[in-house]
């Protein structure tokens, strides 16, 4: 037992002068002894007898005196403030973990909460004989709790703890404790209250004490969650998600896809143990969409899934940015048509003679030229380009294929992707010559009806059907074909960034961010978001996903299981408890006769 307030020598001088307080008080107490004499002897021997006596002149109560003197000694080591154990001398620094895994149920309990009542003990013991901080061991390690002697100020300093859905720096946490020991100039000691060691290569000055948390446990997991643009369905999108079992059973879930509080996916899957399964869900049409993976209803056999984090992530899908398109044609109605279902083109159109003196400076504004039966200009380096029957320039025709018709297309090339040309008729074309490097799209027989010509900066298409003599236009394939022309030429890159890592900053500018609460959040949050959601910034969504940090559960340094909670009370409310009792026994005792 530890005494933090005094030290020993100073608690046995109060206590001693307590003690001859309370024999003194005992002492000098009126002690009226029962006598058989008349009324006058009597009032003679009373007046006598109440006068202050020696301890041999007179009777004490015995038993009075001893539960007194033991009160005012409980009074003295309550004063003292007690504490179990020795204490600890000099400086403690104690390492937090607060990373996801933190989280992991086991019975009851969460990790952290059994990681808090070490801390909470550890507190108690270094304050009774030194000083104690806390650092606090996120995504960012930072110090919760600066040097103190106060125990008091631990719970004070937890206001508003909570564990951040990425890993814990460890390691960044024990070099900042390391510093605090090292710039305090007293001795001291590390602390590490986690689940997990520190790397053993990591080299302290200040002695470092792991005190384990946690039991092996299983989860089920949401390893990745992406969407993007669908590049067949104008409009559309598609999202992706991939789950991990990070157990040796058998286990089942629910997965569901969310947009808002519209459900785009909902079905029940199974996972093998230490395996992984991936699911897509596409044909949804929307401006733009934020998305929630989660799952609900986990089943392990002769088990349980012991970390939520890891069961929900996020991805987002910005509203598309148009492609701006000049489109120079003398009239081409199928080509126009074609256009006008795409529903992200902004599309300018131009007659060739105005085309012709046209700089490629001026040109350069367009994301991609469509050139109808119009020469692309040799020298001009305009880095995107489709061409139909170009009489000229770039990519010109050789001259008019022989009795055209197709006999093959490149179907993996993204220009025809999901494109079928099965049986149409083809009345006139125009063949090409190949360069190096060039793919042939379409053939007849020998000749190429359509290429595409790729550099390191910029992307051609040349078709030499034409389209006025070809059953193509009426066909679902033609629109498909356009569209992906226009795609793949434009070199679209995806539209959906993918969900950000946990830990990233914010850069908002003077605009306010929004949480995925729907709070306002403050500037140091925004410094390195630590909870993931989705923010909004201005009319921008950001989706940041914890699914990346989809990890084994780490089981610490110990294969026991902890108590879920103490078997005593705090030192000092034992004895404060004591001291009650004591009060009302004396009380009763009085109040019977027993004392007196």
């Amino acid at each position: 037992m530890t005494f933090a307030a005094f030290a020993w020598s100073t608690l046995a001088a109060i206590a001693g002068g307590a003690a001859l307080t309370v024999l003194a008080l005992y002492l000098l107490r009126r002690t009226p002894k029962p006598q058989l004499v008349s009324n006058v002897t009597f009032w003679m021997r009373a007046a006598q007898s109440s006068r202050p006596r020696f301890l041999r002149a007179s009777k004490i109560p015995w038993i009075a005196f001893l539960i007194t003197l033991l009160v005012a000694m409980l009074f003295v080591g309550e004063i003292g403030d007690p504490r179990f154990g020795r204490g600890v001398r000099g400086t403690t620094v104690i390492v937090l973990a607060a990373g996801r895994s933190m989280g992991t149920t086991s019975g009851s309990e969460r990790r952290i909460d059994r990681a808090l009542r070490e801390a909470r003990r550890w507190v108690d013991r270094g304050t009774a004989g030194g000083r104690v901080a806390v650092v606090r061991a996120g995504m960012r390690p930072e110090t919760l709790l600066a040097l103190t002697e106060d125990p008091a100020d631990f719970d004070r300093a937890l206001a508003g703890f909570e564990l951040d859905d990425g890993p814990a720096d460890l390691r960044g946490a024990v070099r900042l404790a390391d510093r605090i020991i090292t710039t305090s100039g007293d001795p001291g000691q590390i602390l590490v209250v986690a689940d997990r060691d520190v790397d053993e290569g990591l080299e302290t000055q200040a002695t470092r004490v792991l005190v384990p948390v946690g039991v092996p446990a299983d989860t089920v997991a949401i390893g990745d969650f992406s969407a993007r643009r669908d590049p067949l369905a104008a409009g559309e999108f598609l999202a992706q998600v991939q789950l991990r079992s990070f157990s040796s059973r058998e286990a089942s879930a629910r997965l569901q896809i969310y947009d808002g509080d519209v459900a785009l996916l909902d079905r029940r899957v199974t996972l093998r143990p230490g395996a992984g399964v991936s699911y897509s869900a596409q044909g949804f049409s929307a401006e733009r969409a934020e998305l929630t993976a989660r799952l609900t209803d986990i089943e392990i056999t002769g088990s349980t899934d012991a970390l939520e984090v890891d069961d929900v992530a996020f991805a987002v899908v910005p509203a598309l940015d148009p492609l701006s398109v000049l489109y120079v044609s003398d009239g081409n109605p199928y080509l126009e048509a074609a256009l006008a279902v795409h529903p992200s083109l902004e599309v300018e159109v131009m007659a060739p003679g105005a085309f012709a003196g046209q700089s490629a400076d001026q040109l350069s504004a367009y994301d991609v030229l469509i050139l109808d039966r119009t020469p692309l200009p040799a020298g001009l380096e305009h880095t995107s380009a489709v061409l139909f029957s170009p009489p000229g320039g770039q990519l010109a025709a050789e001259g008019p294929a022989e009795d055209p018709r197709v006999t093959a297309i490149l179907g993996s090339h993204p220009a025809l992707h999901g494109v079928r040309l099965d049986g149409i008729r083809v009345g006139r074309a125009v063949r090409f010559d190949t360069e190096a490097g060039d793919q042939v799209l379409i053939r007849s027989g020998g000749d190429a009806l359509a290429i595409a010509r790729e550099s390191a900066s910029r992307r051609l298409v040349a078709y030499g059907l034409d389209l006025g003599a070809t059953d193509l236009v009426e066909r679902e394939a033609f629109p498909l074909m356009v569209h992906d022309s226009l795609q793949w030429a434009a070199a679209v890159r995806d539209e959906v960034p993918l969900p950000r890592r946990l830990g990233e900053p914010i850069y908002a500018g003077d605009q306010t961010v929004l949480g995925p609460d729907g709070e306002a959040v403050d500037a140091t949050t925004l410094a390195a978001i630590r909870t993931q959601g989705i923010y909004h910034v201005g009319e921008r969504a950001e989706a940041f996903s914890a699914a990346i940090h989809a990890r084994e559960i780490p089981a610490g340094a110990s294969a026991a299981r902890f108590r879920t909670s103490d078997p005593l009370p705090p030192l000092a409310v034992l004895v404060a408890a004591g001291l009650l009792l004591l009060m009302l026994i004396e009380w009763t005792l009085v109040h019977r006769g027993r004392l007196s």
